[in-house]
């Protein structure tokens, strides 16, 4: 029988996007399908074998799920002597024939002996609970007198520090922790966060119990301790640790396993002390991998959120779990407050009645380059403001008039001073690129160094890359490139690059940007907009200003300047000889030899200021925070 495998099983089997495989068969790193996109399972098994093969290109940044390298894990970790027997074990269990899970049981095993627990003659008791878990883990396990005995030379004494926990990501690879968006959450960030000893709190993310081990005290009634997660392993793991915690094997804390965005009803959390919690705490998942598939499912259960993004969904159902008066809180993407894909949960927060409080904590996660923040969200309070604390502990008011339609962002990276700079220039008549511009994006080759040259050909024509985008110039080219669409990974409609058009660094904390007048090319680390409603001359000249870039820092926080970004700044309503006066003073600067561009962008800041209503001694602390 000839079998066909669909196009989007190859994403599935690699963890790869669709749009990646896509790309693959575009620059022919795949063949394109046989049969109305499937492929006969002969091509298909020898694609997924040419890639796995294939190292280099699995290792990039976008498919780094597919990385094997594992590294020793200490968060949580940080005696010394502790740090070299967490060494010592990962060692021990990479020299052996263990599974993961059977290294995990060996390590259990051990400090529950070490903390007299169990003992060396351990036998299930029928009537505990505990035990139970214990002892199904245990019978699925070959050779589980060698498991039981494997660490015995260890005496590994509690702490409370997850030291099962740290063997546990250890041992994993990158691909596994990155492709569940499974990072560990450092104790410190949660010194803060106390559980009275009668409420109930829930971590519906609970991985190894981390964030529980940090929060609760000995006092704490275990049967008030609910913990959910997919990771089976991590549940059990969850669960010895709170034994150890408690000193008890026969507490009866609440665990299982939850799907935490897949559950077919929509509901997040199993209702089984009455569907609501007086505290939840838990880092969710950032940015984990789905199918097609899982996305579609993912809309169809929350239209109202038009995303497939976990800490979205999850923190929409939390918020509609706490208890009257109860407290959320929540690790999430410095990303949450100010990119455009969020605007759904973010609205939905805001809108909502509770008091909110925003703690920013920078690059806080180890393995992790997004920053990131910890919403903090008492229900049934009504407030007209947002607490934020930044870095250094000052803490400053936002008010929710400020998070408005159509994005509902939140600009919690600044002062109060910021925030009244910013809200003057909002509260001035102005417009947006939101709709009177075209955006589009640089050429992605798929293969620069198969496509770009160092030399210039009689074909081949210049390509900028944002680096050599200047304030108001490109540098001297470096690379070059014969331009042949049809060969690339991605491009934007060549019209868009063949006319007057600005192009902007994408990676950047700062506007910097260039009108081209000619018809250049860009690689995607420049990206461009055609303005069809608003000079272009103008915009130029107060998107390199330092007014535009407080403006863009003290907004969105991003080292990146996205589409959303740009469509959100104010271009004040100027009268048209405004506009003609700048058109005529930027021709005259850069089109004439000798221009003095100081003195050009001095004349445009003054026009910025007198449009804002900025005088000399607010002008002056914005150019102080530049």
């Amino acid at each position: 029988m000839f079998i066909l495998v669909q196009k989007e099983t190859i994403s599935e089997e690699l963890g790869v996007s669709l749009a990646t495989v896509n790309n693959w068969i575009k620059t022919r790193v795949i063949p394109s399908p046989d049969v109305q996109n499937c492929y006969s399972k002969n091509t298909f098994n020898h694609i997924i074998n040419t890639i796995k093969s294939n190292q280099t290109r699995l290792s990039s940044g976008a498919n780094r799920t597919l990385l094997a390298k594992k590294t020793l894990c200490c968060l949580g970790v940080t005696n010394k002597d502790r740090k070299k027997i967490l060494s010592n074990l990962v060692n021990d269990f990479e020299n052996s024939n263990f599974s993961i899970d059977e290294g995990v049981l060996a390590v259990s095993f051990a400090m529950l002996r070490s903390n007299k627990l169990i003992d060396e003659n351990w036998q299930p008791n029928t009537n505990s609970k505990f035990d139970a878990m214990l002892s199904q883990w245990a019978v699925k396990t070959p050779h589980l007198e060698t498991v039981k005995n494997f660490f015995g030379k260890y005496e590994i004494l509690n702490l409370d520090d997850d030291i099962l926990g740290a063997f546990y990501q250890s041992v994993q690879s990158v691909s596994q922790k990155s492709g569940s968006g499974s990072y560990y959450t450092p104790s410190e960030l949660l010194s803060e966060i106390k559980i009275p000893p009668r409420k109930t709190v829930l971590d519906p993310c609970c991985g190894s119990g981390g964030i529980l081990l940090n929060i609760l005290t000995k006092a704490h009634d275990p049967s008030k301790i609910f913990a959910r997660d997919i990771d089976e392993t991590a549940l059990k793991i969850c669960y010895i640790n709170l034994v150890l915690f408690f000193n008890n094997r026969d507490i009866m804390p609440n665990i299982s396993k939850q799907d935490i965005t897949l559950n077919t009803t929509g509901d997040l959390f199993f209702r089984s002390n009455g569907g609501l919690f007086d505290y939840i705490v838990t880092n969710p998942p950032w940015g984990s991998k789905f199918t097609v598939r899982q996305k579609e499912t993912l809309g169809k259960l929350y239209p109202e959120l038009a995303t497939s993004e976990i800490f979205s969904i999850s923190l929409y159902n939390a918020v509609k779990m706490l208890k009257k008066n109860g407290e959320l809180y929540f690790f999430l993407p410095h990303s949450f407050l100010n990119v455009a894909a969020h605007k759904r949960i973010r609205q939905y927060v805001f809108n909502t009645s509770n008091r909110i409080s925003i703690k920013l904590l920078g690059n806080a996660f180890k393995g992790v380059l997004s920053e990131s923040i910890l919403l903090h969200l008492k229900s049934n309070s009504i407030e007209k403001q947002i607490s934020v604390q930044n870095k250094n502990g000052n803490v400053y008011q936002i008010p929710l008039k400020n998070i408005s339609p159509p994005d509902f962002i939140v600009s919690a990276t600044g002062k109060t001073q910021d925030t009244l700079l910013i809200e003057k220039m909002y509260n001035t008549a102005h417009t947006t690129l939101t709709n009177g511009a075209i955006f589009a994006l640089g050429i992605v080759t798929g293969n620069n160094k198969k496509y770009l040259t160092e030399e210039k050909t009689t074909a081949s024509e210049a390509i900028f890359r944002g680096k050599d985008i200047d304030k108001y110039a490109f540098r001297k080219p470096k690379y070059y490139l014969e331009f042949k669409p049809e060969l690339y990974q991605q491009t934007a409609p060549e019209e868009y690059y063949r006319q007057e058009k600005i192009a902007y660094r994408f990676i950047s904390d700062k506007l910097v940007c260039v009108l081209d007048k000619g018809n250049s090319l860009l690689l995607n680390s420049a990206n461009l907009f055609i303005s069809k409603s608003y000079p272009m001359e103008t915009i130029v000249s107060f998107f390199n200003s330092d007014i535009y870039t407080f403006i863009f820092r003290k907004k969105f926080h991003s080292r990146k300047v996205l589409k959303s970004h740009l469509q959100n700044l104010p271009l004040p309503i100027l009268p048209d000889e405004t506009h003609q006066f700048i058109y005529n003073l930027y021709n005259g600067t850069f089109y004439k030899k000798n221009g003095n561009i100081a003195l050009f962008q001095e004349k445009i800041d003054k026009i910025i200021c007198s449009a804002f209503s900025i005088n000399e001694e607010q002008f002056n602390y914005i150019k102080g925070e530049i």
